[in-house]
């Protein structure tokens, strides 16, 4: 082929190459100078715990930050599932929960503690059981939850029984009301709200975290690689969470219409369920996870030494930075102004 005819057949791709260049270029500086995606939400499991319904009451009255979704989860059981799995980043459950969820391997660290139950969590009877001693061989409800087991081996030590001597039917904690319904179990382990709707249909309290304080602490757990990543927007969740608390140190100016729709129990049972519950504010978070010796950590301790009588044991392991306290500490000194010391 000739020169000239080779050079004629290029000459339209000649004259558009640079026009192609351009466009491209143009394309890519505009691509660069577009605003990144924002991130996905920050999302935050809970399960039907009154002890978290400060958060609750945020999602509910839009007040929780932009960036954040509450994930209701139907129990603590599908919250560690859900923060295990990675499909949510943060979670509340109890610390004797994330302790063993840390020891099964998932990379994760206590950035609060939401609230401690002081009459919130109790075993329950049937009227006619005398004592927990009556409990032998009979059959107990209870959540497969670590807190649960917990719970009625504290409750059953001190009748002198053990775990092995009871017939242990395990139910999600929202099923319990209908489950005891049944009439078949004689007692069962439970905590609030559906404490107080068991009460009223007879259930008789003979072990309550009343008399037990600290046994019960709740906690609010971030997978590791979520913090850095997040830090601003897990602030400023805790930031939420400590007007939530504010809001419930006020009961009688609490939505309870809004709070209370699920219709399990109505407002004044929901009041007298809250007088079994501590919440944590920010500035009892920095004392409780921040002083040296951090209070946190004998709770830490103690739940240890107990779990260590059960299944796992000597294969148990706490990890030393399990408790990260920067957050509460960020989240305390940068409130708005005007904001509850």
């Amino acid at each position: 082929m000739a020169l000239r005819d080779l050079t004629a057949r290029f000459e339209p791709v000649a004259w558009g190459l640079p026009l192609v260049l351009a466009v491209v270029g143009l394309m890519a500086m505009v691509a660069w100078l577009a605003p990144a995606p924002p991130p996905p939400p920050l999302r935050v499991a809970v399960g039907p715990w009154i002890g978290y319904e400060p958060l609750v009451l945020a999602s509910e009255t839009n007040d929780l930050p932009a960036s954040v979704r509450l994930v209701e989860s139907v129990s603590n059981t599908e919250s560690t599932q859900l923060l295990r799995e990675g499909m949510v980043d943060l979670a509340g459950f109890t610390l004797d929960e994330a302790i063993r969820l840390a020891s099964d391997g998932t990379d994760l660290r206590i950035v609060a503690v939401l609230s401690d139950s002081h009459g919130a969590d109790a075993v329950v009877v049937r009227p006619g059981v005398e004592s927990l001693a009556d409990l032998r061989d009979q059959r107990v409800l209870v959540e497969d939850t670590a807190v649960g087991h917990l719970i009625l081996q504290r409750a059953l030590a001190g009748a002198g029984l053990s775990l092995a001597d009871v017939r242990k039917v395990q139910v999600q904690a929202p099923y319990l009301p209908a489950r005891w319904r049944e009439g078949d179990a004689a007692a069962a382990v439970v905590y609030e709200p559906f404490l107080s709707e068991m009460m009223a249909d007879g259930a008789v309290p003979l072990f309550t975290t009343a008399s037990n304080p600290g046994l019960v602490l709740d906690v609010l757990v971030a997978r590791a690689d979520v913090l850095d990543a997040r830090r601003g927007d897990v602030v400023a969740l805790l930031q939420a969470w400590d007007r939530g608390v504010a809001a419930f140190r006020q009961p009688d100016t609490l939505p309870l219409g809004l709070l209370t729709a699920d219709g399990r129990v109505d407002s004044d049972t929901y009041r007298r369920a809250l007088a079994g519950i501590a919440f944590f504010d920010l500035d009892e978070n920095r004392r409780f996870l921040g002083d040296r010796p951090a209070p946190v950590q004998a709770s830490i301790d103690a739940l240890v030494a107990i779990l260590r009588e059960g299944a796992l044991g000597a294969d148990l392991r706490v990890a030393p930075d399990l408790v990260d306290a920067r957050f509460v500490e960020a989240a305390a000194r940068v409130r708005p102004p005007g904001a509850a010391p």
